[in-house]
């Protein structure tokens, strides 16, 4: 699996879809700066400028950015006709697919750094109060919580997709609604996998709507989760292991014709 992982991390470099990925993070931050100048409220501070850069991240970007980086990921062999080659090598569908996830969740990393640094950058321009190491350590830690959290939200998503769907403007256009609806506020979202990722890493989450005495629940938000993840999980073996046996019979296949067409050209 290490092997899968660290191949699959060579391979990305030589992509400018990381860079896309890259772009896009600076844009949420640049959606809460935009948020933050428009509002005329007092209580504005690094903070809630975290929490606006969270909001957008969930809602608008993260959902996108990971569906995209997925699609290019497990595509890649398809598209580069390489697949019929790695599977002649002892590496299973799954542990190949499994390597790609593994690299993604480390590319959901790395874009929340880039994210917390131009916040950072941002704020020192915007000059809003209370940003100290402190606040900077507790927003980093908000802000990678809150996208390794949309991972698991999308990670169920995307194995539909790669395996039924094979759609990459299907798969990224329903990765924008889904993170969409999590803009949508009120007792059910709870249970919506978005919003549970912006109602355990966001204390602030709701705070700007009438929502009368209820207020957010960490465990059922917690308890959606964690069904997301299980169910990815179980997606990947059950449905990988099915294409993973289509994928050899039809090398199979392929092998059995080649031999026949030349015994009938040799006659």
């Amino acid at each position: 699996m290490k092997d899968c992982v660290v191949t699959e991390f060579w391979k990305i470099k030589r992509y400018s879809v990381v860079k896309a990925g890259a772009v896009m993070t600076v844009l949420s931050v640049f959606m809460g700066f935009f948020y933050s100048t428009a509002s005329t409220s007092e209580g504005w501070d690094f903070s809630y400028y975290v929490h606006e850069i969270i909001s957008t991240n969930c809602t608008y970007f993260f959902p996108v950015i990971i569906m995209l980086m997925a699609v290019f990921l497990t595509a890649r062999e398809r598209t580069d006709d390489t697949l019929k080659s790695i599977l002649t090598i002892p590496v299973s569908y799954r542990n190949l697919l499994t390597g790609k996830l593994i690299l993604l969740l480390f590319l959901t990393v790395a874009f929340s750094l880039c994210n917390i640094v131009f916040a950072v950058m941002v704020n020192g321009f915007l000059g809003l109060p209370g940003m100290t190491v402190q606040t900077v350590a507790a927003a980093a830690g908000r802000i990678i919580l809150s996208n390794v959290l949309i991972y698991v939200a999308v990670l169920p998503l995307i194995v539909l997709n790669t395996f039924l769907l094979k759609s990459s403007v299907f798969g990224v256009a329903f990765a924008f609604v889904y993170g969409y609806l999590g803009t949508f506020e009120g007792r059910i979202m709870n249970w919506y996998p978005v919003k549970a990722a912006m109602i355990l890493s966001d204390s602030y989450c709701g705070s700007g709507y009438d929502l009368g005495d209820f207020t957010y629940q960490a465990p059922p938000a917690a308890a959606v989760l964690a069904i997301f993840l299980l169910a990815a999980v179980l997606l990947l073996m059950v449905l990988s292991g099915r294409n993973g046996q289509t994928e050899v019979r039809g090398r199979k296949g392929r092998a059995v014709l080649k031999k026949g067409h030349d015994k009938r050209m040799n006659e």
